[in-house]
């Protein structure tokens, strides 16, 4: 063969092979872009704060393994438009990640109180909670700063324009209440002495708490008894002012009045519910009668104590008779008329001051005379524990509990002294619950005038 056609030959089946390839790449081409399309989103758009990931870049569930990212995914992450590389089988192609930031904030805010005298609360001060994915900042309110309520609006915003506004209240007070005193309780002490008028007293303020005060008593003339004023100022930091006043009185020195050497007899164990034939042995021989109890027992009458008929519980009367019987146990008590009569007998002239305050028995014993008086046991708080019928009468007989009587020797202001056949000695009792015990027995006193 010529070698010009040689030459032809070769051209035309190197032609043929370049057409061959070219088929082969144009259909390889087709068939590699036509799955990346099905495959790929072309362009995707991810909210700020969301974490990119290679599911979100496929149309369809695909082998992740085989692709590579160019840049890493990790990197990709703030607001943006990023051009994202992929890599597979040697073949790469590239989409559009657009990182936007479309969500306002989230806030929770609150209602706040200032004074008018005080500097108005920061715009931080009403935001109680606030979250983003960006940073935050709140914006300045205005308010007209005059007394009342306020509607103001709060408004955050992050970084890239997006905001969020909530309503909240203001109120602003005007403070004009004073302080409040506490502790000006009444005073009484002694000629002479000089009490600490602080002690024990406060001036709060519902802002500022304790403030202090003055104290004026120089009206007060603490060697003469009388009743006086003391007077008492306190202001707070903004001028609020307050004046009480509290009352002092100032008395006579404490003086015990005593009748000496009266006698004492213990009521035991002869006598268990005898105390009022024993207070009145003691009278009598205070009085220098000769007298034993066994005879001042024997001549009281007595009546029945508390018994049983059927459903009814009959019983004696104290009024005119023992309950039951003085040296027994069991026994109950009788009131100041069947002692009056026995009384009489040995020595006449005793009178019944039944009925007569507490004040006017110790009048009495600050003449040197002794009162006889009935009280309850130990001045024990009492009442009507049981009742009973007076079989003579059908009267309901209502008897108090720890009945005692006690013959009153001395007192002074805090204290009633007594000659007690309780205990078998002089004591001193509580006045102002001796006062108690004597009014709720019925003021009932018998004594002898001098």
């Amino acid at each position: 063969m010529p070698p010009l056609e040689k030459k032809r030959y070769l051209f035309l089946f190197l032609m043929m092979l370049l057409v061959l390839f070219l088929i082969t790449f144009g259909v390889y081409w087709f068939i590699f872009r036509k799955n990346w399309s099905q495959e790929l989103y072309r362009v995707i758009h991810i909210e700020y704060g969301e974490k990119l990931t290679p599911e979100m870049l496929f149309q369809n569930e695909v082998d992740l393994s085989d692709y590579q990212y160019e840049p890493p995914l990790e990197t990709i992450y703030e607001v943006g438009t990023y051009t994202l590389k992929i890599r597979v089988n040697n073949s790469s192609t590239e989409i559009r990640v657009i990182i936007e930031d479309t969500t306002p904030p989230e806030i929770e805010v609150q209602d706040l109180t200032r004074y008018i005298d005080e500097e108005l609360p920061s715009k931080e001060e009403f935001v109680t909670q606030m979250s983003d994915a960006s940073e935050l900042q709140i914006l300045d309110y205005t308010v007209d700063k005059t007394v009342g309520t306020h509607e103001i609006t709060i408004t955050v915003q992050d970084i890239h324009g997006n905001s969020t506004q909530k309503k909240a209240t203001l109120t602003i007070l005007e403070d004009k209440e004073p302080p409040v005193f506490a502790g000006l309780t009444d005073i009484t002490i002694e000629v002479g002495t000089t009490p600490d008028l602080y002690s024990g007293v406060e001036a709060v303020d519902k802002r500022f708490g304790n403030v202090e005060f003055t104290v004026d008593d120089q009206r007060v003339d603490y060697q003469t008894p009388g009743k006086y004023t003391i007077t008492y100022k306190a202001t707070d930091q903004l001028g609020n002012e307050t004046v009480a006043t509290r009352n002092i009185r100032i008395k006579e020195k404490s003086i015990t009045y005593r009748i000496n050497n009266f006698p004492v007899y213990n009521q035991y164990p002869n006598y268990p519910n005898g105390c009022e034939s024993i207070a009145l042995y003691n009278l009598l021989r205070y009085y220098g009668v000769n007298v034993t109890p066994e005879e001042i027992v024997n001549r009281l009458k007595k009546g029945e104590g508390p018994y049983w008929n059927g459903n009814t519980l009959y019983g004696g009367n104290p009024e005119i008779e023992f309950v039951g019987d003085p040296r027994d146990i069991n026994g109950y008590g009788v009131y100041q008329k069947p002692i009056q009569d026995v009384a009489n007998y040995y020595k006449s002239g005793m009178i019944d001051y039944t009925g007569h305050s507490l004040n006017e028995v110790l009048n009495l014993v600050k003449q040197n005379i002794p009162v006889q008086v009935w009280v309850s046991i130990n001045l024990e708080n009492t009442k009507v524990c049981t009742h009973w019928t007076y079989a003579s009468t059908g009267e309901t007989i209502y008897w108090i509990c720890n009945l005692h009587s006690v013959v009153v020797t001395g007192f002074n202001d805090n204290y009633v002294y007594v000659s007690d056949s309780y205990t078998g000695k002089i004591e001193a009792y509580s006045r102002t619950q001796f006062e108690k015990m004597y009014n709720l027995f019925g003021k009932r006193a018998l004594y002898y005038p001098n």
